[in-house]
């Protein structure tokens, strides 16, 4: 067997809980697997309090929190990094069309005459 099994689980939802779920994760910035391996996960932990664990709790819900804010900053991070490619695909087209030459149409309309 190469590289570790990864068991999949599929799940059938009603379209109003997947689209809240939906809205959810974009106001977050994460995708819906990772939202409901969230869910998952919290639900997990409530289970684990109830049965009397609550010091691997306590870990574990620690460690979902800074799961949480560091999936938070990446989408922030990448969102920034995406509109800043887009800034610099913008000035890098505008810095062709002030490198390129004037169209001759834009020539034979001023009379010859460049301005």
């Amino acid at each position: 067997m190469e590289g570790p099994y990864i068991p999949t689980v599929h799940v059938s939802l009603p379209e109003g809980m997947y689209e809240e779920l939906r809205r959810v994760a974009t106001s977050m910035g994460i995708q819906i697997t990772d939202l409901i391996k969230m869910y998952i996960r919290l639900g997990l932990q409530d289970s684990l309090i109830s049965g009397g664990y609550s010091q691997y709790a306590n870990g574990f819900k620690e460690l979902v929190d800074r799961l949480i804010y560091i999936e938070g900053k990446i989408a922030l991070l990448d969102e920034t990094l995406r509109e800043t490619v887009k800034k610099l695909q913008e000035l890098e087209e505008r810095i062709e069309e002030l490198e390129s030459p004037m169209p001759s149409a834009m020539v034979k309309r001023a009379g010859g005459k460049l301005k």
